[in-house]
Parts: C-alpha cells; sequence; structure tokens
C-alpha cells in the first residue's frame, strides 16, 4: 500500500518534546499509548486482519507518517515504504487481562517507519485481542482513540471524529493565570520514596457504567468526577496512614495531570502528532471529610473551567519556542511536582472485529519518568474499565483495584442515606 503524495509536516513543539521525554527513559515504549480491545472466540489468521487493516487504512492518511529530518528540524513524511503488514505484530498472549496489558507495555515501535502498530494477542483473558499503540509525539490519547474508533469500529463509512476540546475562545487570562503557577513539592508519598525500575506492570478494574450514573444523580457529579474522586479514595486507602490526623499528609493533596485538547478544529491532520496540554488537578486525599473529597475534585473537573484552560495552553503553545518549552520541560515531568497522572477516555462508536462485539477495552497510558503511577479510565458500552499502571518497584500495588471498588461501594452507601443530598431537608427525609 503506497501512501499518497502528501507535504512534509513539522513537529509540533510538543512533538518534540514528546520525543524527549522518551530519551528519558531506559526504553522507548514507555512513551506509547493506545488500547487492548478484548474479543470472544478464535483469533483471525494474520492474513483476515491484513485485509481489515488495508481497507480502513484509506481513509487514515495521517498513519503512512514518518518521523524524519535532521534532529534539529524533523518532520513527519509520507513513508515511501509504507505497507500495514510491517505495522502488525502477533503476541502469544495470556489468560489474565492484566498480564496481556503489562506484556504489551514493553512492545517497540521501529523507528524506520510510521510510529504506530496493531498486535494480534492470540490469547487475551477468554478470548484474544486486538491492541493498537502509537508514539506519544506521534499521536496524543484523543487521537489514538479516534484511531481505533476508525479501525476497529463498525463498518459503515464513519464521519471524521473531531479530536479539539471545543472551538477556541477568548482567554480570560485574569482567571486562568493562578492556575498556571507550578505545583507544590510533595515530600509526605511513600510511592516517591522507593527508586523507581522504569520497568511497569497493570492491575484492573471494571465497572458496569449504570452504577456510577445511578451514584452521579444522587451525588451530582459526572462519570469522570466519580472516577477522579474513587482514584482519590485508592490512593488514600493503599497508603492510610499517611492522611490521618498526624500523618504527614494531612490535610495535603496529590497532583495529577490531566490531558485536555488543543488541537485546532480545522486541522487537516486530526489525527497526526501531540496536541495536549494537560490541567493540573489536586487529588485531596489528605482532607478527612468525604464529601469536601468528592466537592473539591468536582470544582477542579469542571468544565467551564477545562475550557478556560485548553484556550489558554492553545495560545501558549502556538507562540512557546521549543528552546522555552524544553526549560520547562524538568519541572513539568518532576514526580517530587506531579507524582501520577490519569486519562478519561470515552469510546464513542462500538468496537469489534468481523462482526464480534468487543468484550472490553483496556487503556495502555503513557509513563512519565519517575511517576510511580498512572491510573486511566475507559468508557465502551455499558462497562468502564480501569487500567492502574504501575512501577514494578513498589509495593502493595495489587491493591489497587479492590480499594477502588471498596471506595465504589462505600459512596453508594453514603449517597443513599442521603449524605450527599445538597437540600439538608431533603437528606433529612431519606
Amino acid at each position: 500500500m503506497r501512501s499518497s503524495a502528501r507535504p512534509a509536516v513539522p513537529l509540533s513543539v510538543l512533538d518534540r518534546l514528546s520525543l524527549d521525554v522518551a530519551a528519558l527513559h531506559a526504553t522507548d515504549s514507555a512513551l506509547h499509548l493506545g488500547g487492548l480491545v478484548t474479543l470472544e472466540g478464535e483469533p483471525p489468521s494474520r492474513e483476515r486482519v491484513l485485509e481489515h487493516l488495508r481497507r480502513r487504512l484509506v481513509r487514515l492518511p495521517e498513519l503512512t507518517h514518518r518521523l524524519a529530518g535532521r534532529r534539529g528540524r524533523p518532520h513527519w513524511e509520507p513513508d515511501p515504504r509504507f505497507d500495514p503488514d510491517r505495522h502488525l505484530y502477533e503476541l502469544p498472549g495470556s489468560t489474565d487481562p492484566a498480564a496481556v496489558l503489562t506484556a504489551l507495555l514493553r512492545q517497540p515501535l521501529p523507528r524506520d517507519r510510521p510510529l504506530w502498530g496493531i498486535w494480534l494477542v492470540r490469547r487475551a483473558g477468554d478470548g484474544y485481542g486486538l491492541c493498537y499503540r502509537a508514539h506519544h509525539a506521534f499521536q496524543d490519547g484523543a487521537a489514538a482513540v479516534a484511531t481505533m474508533e476508525h479501525l476497529l469500529g463498525t463498518e459503515e463509512a464513519p464521519r471524521r471524529r473531531s479530536t479539539s476540546f471545543r472551538p477556541p475562545r477568548p482567554v480570560p487570562w485574569a482567571a486562568v493565570l493562578p492556575e498556571l503557577r507550578p505545583p507544590r513539592r510533595v515530600t509526605w508519598w511513600p510511592a516517591l520514596d522507593t527508586p523507581p525500575a522504569q520497568a511497569y506492570a497493570t492491575t484492573l478494574a471494571d465497572v458496569d457504567t449504570a452504577r456510577l450514573h445511578a451514584l452521579g444523580r444522587l451525588t451530582g457529579a459526572t462519570v469522570p468526577q466519580l472516577c477522579l474522586a474513587l482514584t482519590t479514595e485508592a490512593l488514600r486507602a493503599w497508603h492510610p496512614h499517611d492522611w490521618e490526623p498526624g500523618g504527614p499528609g494531612h490535610g495535603l493533596g496529590l497532583r495529577t495531570n490531566l490531558a485536555i485538547s488543543v488541537r485546532d478544529p480545522d486541522d487537516s491532520l486530526p489525527l497526526l502528532g501531540n496536541r495536549v496540554a494537560v490541567s493540573g488537578v489536586d487529588l485531596p486525599c489528605g482532607d478527612p471529610d468525604p464529601l469536601l473529597r468528592l466537592d473539591r475534585v468536582g470544582r477542579a473537573l469542571d468544565y467551564t473551567r477545562l475550557a478556560r484552560l485548553a484556550d489558554a495552553h492553545r495560545v501558549i503553545l502556538r507562540r512557546l519556542p521549543y528552546r522555552v518549552g524544553r526549560l520547562a520541560l524538568s519541572r513539568s515531568i518532576d514526580a517530587r511536582y506531579t507524582p501520577l497522572g490519569v486519562a478519561d477516555l470515552r469510546i464513542r462508536r462500538p468496537l469489534g472485529f468481523a462482526g464480534v462485539p468487543a468484550s472490553g477495552v483496556y487503556a495502555l497510558p503513557v509513563m512519565v519518568p519517575g511517576q510511580p503511577l498512572f491510573v486511566a479510565w475507559v468508557t465502551h458500552r455499558r462497562r468502564l474499565h480501569v487500567t492502574f499502571t504501575t512501577d514494578t518497584a513498589l509495593t502493595g500495588t495489587d491493591r489497587l483495584p479492590e480499594a477502588w471498588h471498596t471506595a465504589l461501594a462505600e459512596l453508594e452507601r453514603r449517597a443513599a442515606k442521603g449524605e450527599f443530598a445538597r437540600d439538608p431537608a431533603v437528606a433529612g427525609a431519606r
């Protein structure tokens, strides 16, 4: 399959900075992202998957671009040797989906071709899997999700999905500038005391979204706000003594980054390049009141706040010189200031293969050097799947999924008693 004649596309500042972060890792694969789609039944042949890819890739010119150019002036250019066969890989897999994800985290993406790949996993749980992965310089999370929808979504001709957060608007700088202050240094979290191995493993949790919607109606919180609150509760359960009165983190929180799209709506190649900034969110782990913890998380994930930040970052990144970006990079990826990451991913078109619907979709997030934890959740059909990606040097990370589920049950119990009702009269009547 030959790529169409297209001009070279210069790398954005974010593309180049992503390559810089990748160079800090022992292996480049830590800066790859994507998702594993699990399906029931016997795995298809390699030829069947290639036939499917060739048919779908006609509508995805971005995936024909490779990294090229000199170090000081890199660019994306059409690969004259582009062939889907060079992007299809195979893994034996495992009956444990978490083990499959862990194995996928270590797979390389050769630099002599476009920086993406599809893995046919011969065994993933009770069936098989198809995994899409891309380098974070090549695509951001929104672009990777849209690509998965095009490659593994329904057969009808798909519409080009917008990967922008929303159309840009004038920036209210007086409201935004306080948000851009650097975070405080974290000295109270035990997960930062262990030297990182920079090797990663995953654990998983999943839940029917009906439970989250029902809880949202009682608490007034959206599903992303609830997921962030449940992550906060799981972190409290992981190191409980640090957040109690007298503990080093009592009254304090943990800073996390949530990606927000800054891609222009009229981008001619909306699935190429990294176009995300980050919104800093303080997880109120040290706040002793669960009602206040949920309220603080809700205000941090307010849509208006995120939209303002997206507008501001879009303006800043359009004018940011690469050298200035490199200077700012050290603080933005320093785990002592931002010790973990989170991602909220929503798949709007049901995924599957050869008429078989996906039984699950699991995120494979990027890992920042030194960060011990990344929590990503994916909504697909009526299920929400959570991936905890952790540095293998840490202990007790296998408890995080159970802590997440326990926190959900506790929030449901409190909400049923009326503790989250905004009107005290309503709460007393329950």
